[in-house]
């Protein structure tokens, strides 16, 4: 008997040791699954704060310093482009125009990384270079196998990257390794994420203090080629020697003084340039801390003063409206207005959206607007009356007007500007014209999409 009860009772401890097993794995499961949900509804959390901050919507903390920028201007010249008071008054865009300069316009990468690879190996000196991409492709290995050549032969050769820009890879320590003075343009860090839209777009590379180049490019296979295909952009450029060289190595000096504290100085950089050409061109910047857009007043000026033809190509077309008052009221001067942008191999679909979204605005107004075919176009070129001419980095947006670093070269020459309309009118041979009839009759979607895009154009 006595032994039968310990058989019970130990059954019945043996059901109850189970049970409270059983709980203890239900409470670790559900703790676990609980656990889980956690992560799970917390992962799209911190990433949807991490989008709506990289969207800008950290500036509205007020961290933004773009947005005390002036970039609404009062400009009603009773002069035209031609007359002498517009070329004294660009001398309002912070570097005043110089004469005596040499100028070469240069069309895609097969124009112009030939002519840019020569220069680096004559260079004696100095090599700075301020760019928005250098990849580790085919042409960016090209390049840098050039750059270290000419560090290890003791020429000072400086590269500034943007940190967005920057893919770099194995090449940045090759770089280094051969003496090249490689930077990364304000680095992206976690805990100043509402500065990750302070950016410099600018391209320049300046050899010796003798020669320069400012246009679109970057050290990016993209830009091989000569826009034969899908894989190859368009794009324009211009190298130039004489005292505007100056002007451009300035534009450098100012983010690499604020990258590194290095002063540039002397010969090597800053030589007695002699007076090689006959053309008056000035470099324009622009900047996010500055007070006002150099690189919108720029344009604005230019476009109040044309009485006769504007030609534009752009790559990220998002004007704001005082801009695209300024060319239906050109048109409605008698001006005639062309403007070119991306067709369907734009590499940023919003920003071709958004750009669609204004265009209702333009084409009633008169502007004639042209896509691009044959590949992505990422010119920034812009000539008016057959006499001034811009071509650089800068975009007609608000990324370019208020928030990156931008730099382009303005040239007053009329042979200088019909080389450049002929650039212009080759790219409008390739294009298909928008017509107001077309843009009336896009569907539900496209006009959704459309207004979607356009409540982020300050982003593209």
């Amino acid at each position: 008997m006595p032994t039968m009860l310990a058989c019970r009772r130990a059954k019945r401890g043996g059901k109850t040791m189970f049970a409270k097993h059983r709980i203890q794995a239900a409470g670790r499961r559900r703790l676990a699954e609980s656990r889980a949900g956690t992560k799970e509804r917390l992962v799209p959390a911190v990433l949807a704060a991490c989008l709506l901050w990289l969207a800008g919507l950290g500036g509205l903390t007020g961290c933004s310093t773009s947005a005390a920028k002036r970039t609404r201007y009062q400009y009603d010249p009773a002069y035209g482009v031609e007359s002498p008071e517009f070329l004294r008054s660009l001398q309002t865009l912070r570097a005043g125009i110089r004469p005596d300069n040499k100028v070469e316009l240069l069309e895609n990468g097969d124009g112009l990384f030939p002519r840019m690879t020569a220069d680096f190996r004559q260079a004696r000196k100095s090599i700075n270079i301020e760019l928005y991409i250098f990849s580790n492709d085919t042409l960016g290995r090209q390049l840098a196998e050039v750059l270290v050549e000419r560090a290890r032969d003791g020429v000072e050769v400086r590269v500034l990257v943007d940190a967005v820009g920057a893919r770099l890879g194995p090449l940045e320590t090759t770089l280094k390794a051969a003496g090249v003075k490689l930077r990364i343009y304000k680095p992206i860090r976690l805990y100043a994420l509402h500065k990750i839209e302070d950016r410099t777009h600018r391209k320049i590379v300046v050899v010796d203090g003798q020669v320069g180049y400012c246009g679109g490019f970057c050290f990016d296979a993209r830009w091989q080629g000569n826009a034969g295909s899908r894989d190859e952009w368009r794009d324009l450029a211009v190298r130039v020697e004489g005292p505007v060289v100056a002007q451009l190595q300035s534009i450098f000096l100012e983010d690499w003084l604020h990258t590194t504290g290095e002063v540039l100085h002397g010969e090597a950089h800053f030589p007695a340039n002699p007076l090689c050409g006959d053309k008056l061109a000035q470099a324009v910047s622009s900047s996010r801390g500055d007070q006002a857009s150099m690189s919108k007043l720029m344009v604005y000026m230019a476009l109040q003063a044309a009485r006769k033809r504007i030609f534009i190509a752009n790559a990220y077309f998002v004007p704001d409206s005082q801009i695209r008052r300024a060319l239906v009221q050109a048109v409605a001067r008698g001006v005639d207005v062309r403007v070119v942008i991306p067709g369907p191999n734009m590499d940023i679909p919003l920003s071709r959206h958004a750009s669609r979204y204004h265009q209702d605005e333009l084409l009633r107004g008169g502007v004639k607007i042209y896509e691009y075919q044959p590949t992505m176009l990422h010119s920034k070129a812009m000539v008016v009356d057959g006499l001034w001419s811009s071509i650089g980095s800068i975009n007609l947006n608000a990324r370019s007007f208020k928030q990156n670093a931008e730099a382009n070269v303005v040239i007053y020459d009329y042979d200088f500007a019909r080389q450049v309309e002929k650039a212009i009118e080759d790219d409008i041979a390739k294009s298909r014209l928008i017509t107001w009839e077309q843009y009336r009759r896009r569907g539900l979607c496209a006009r959704l999409t459309q207004l979607w895009a356009s409540l982020f154009a300050e982003k593209y």
